[in-house]
């Protein structure tokens, strides 16, 4: 018995089918991938060439089923906002500072206390090993992947007033930080007068002079061009800045096993390219900045900053607990 039917309901019954292969996404290893990314930094900055580095990677590993898409310069939104766009999936990837993350999981806080890391050494210790990958897996239960970690750099003072050795140099001025209650609590412990600022509206508020100060690494100081706008830098390597590479947790995983795989292992060689552009990239600020007037701080003059962060270790341990803090002490002394 041949049955025939309506015409209508073919047509329907392809609409359902079709609209069944879009929802299911990129789930066989065939299917075209285009991952769209956006981040804060400016084109020139080596998280930008991180992510080209990236898609070129896939692209070559995928035969160009996958490929990413770059949105440079916030054009996307701030950190924040990227965030909370990998979150609801409107961003599959972004990679972002480590001190933003701490308003989605506490955990990332106790990154923050300044003064904890001495080297480059102990860093990638705590952010490759357990300590840093089980961050990253924490991450999953607020809607987010972690992938890595990139570098963004060890974070130094500046200013557009005068040389800054001491605490005491710093009391009052008005200064900018991320939108972090451990960074403004730190730098109210140090006598500024801190308050939180977008990073794309930054050049503008130091050019106005609505900020006496701010704070980050050489490299993104010099890609941002605030040497324009702030004479100064003191040396404090104050707190190191990792940028935790995140995609949308949908995106990954309607992505087949061999296309995480090659995703994983993309990110990982992008890791080691981009740690090592941005280790370079501090050096070549500098000597690109002889009209900057940059000051290295002696053991002591250090000693008076750090001094001063006994509270700050008290608040993060109260706010996350004493286990992650301790760990990450011991790892790197």
């Amino acid at each position: 018995m041949t049955l025939s039917l309506p015409k209508k309901f073919i047509r329907s019954a392809a609409l359902a089918i079709g609209l069944c292969a879009i929802a299911a996404g990129p789930a066989l290893a065939k299917d075209k991938l285009v991952l769209k990314a956006g981040h804060a930094a400016s084109t020139s900055n080596t998280g930008h060439k991180a992510f080209e580095f990236l898609a070129k990677e896939l692209a070559e590993k995928t035969d160009g089923r996958i490929t990413v898409e770059i949105f440079p310069s916030s054009q996307l939104g701030s950190e924040r906002e990227l965030v909370e766009s990998i979150q609801l999936g409107n961003v599959d990837m972004t990679f972002i500072s480590s001190a933003v993350l701490g308003n989605f999981n506490p955990e990332f806080f106790a990154l923050d206390i300044p003064f904890m890391f001495k080297d480059r050494e102990g860093v990638y210790r705590v952010l490759d090993g357990e300590i840093g990958q089980n961050l990253l897996a924490s991450l999953e239960k607020v809607g987010i992947k972690g992938l890595g970690y990139w570098e963004n750099g060890f974070r130094q003072l500046t200013n557009n007033k005068k040389v800054i050795k001491s605490p005491d140099d710093l009391k009052g001025m008005k200064m900018r930080t991320m939108e972090n209650e451990v960074h403004i609590a730190a730098w109210r412990e140090e006598g500024a007068n801190p308050a939180p600022l977008a990073f794309g509206e930054l050049f503008t508020a130091l050019q106005q002079g609505t900020f006496d100060a701010q704070e980050g690494p050489i490299n993104l100081f010099y890609d941002m061009k605030f040497y324009e706008v702030q004479k100064f830098i003191s040396k404090t390597n104050h707190v190191y800045s990792p940028w935790p590479v995140l995609i949308n947790p949908d995106v990954y995983q309607r992505m087949s096993d061999a296309d995480r795989a090659i995703l994983e292992e993309a990110v990982a060689k992008t890791t080691e390219y981009q740690r090592d552009l941005a280790r370079k990239a501090d050096d070549e600020a500098v000597a690109a900045m002889p009209g900057v007037t940059i000051t290295e701080l002696t053991p002591e003059e250090l000693a008076a900053f750090s001094s001063r962060m006994g509270p700050i270790h008290d608040m993060v341990k109260k706010r996350v607990g004493a286990g992650i803090v301790d760990a990450i002490l011991a790892e790197v002394n």
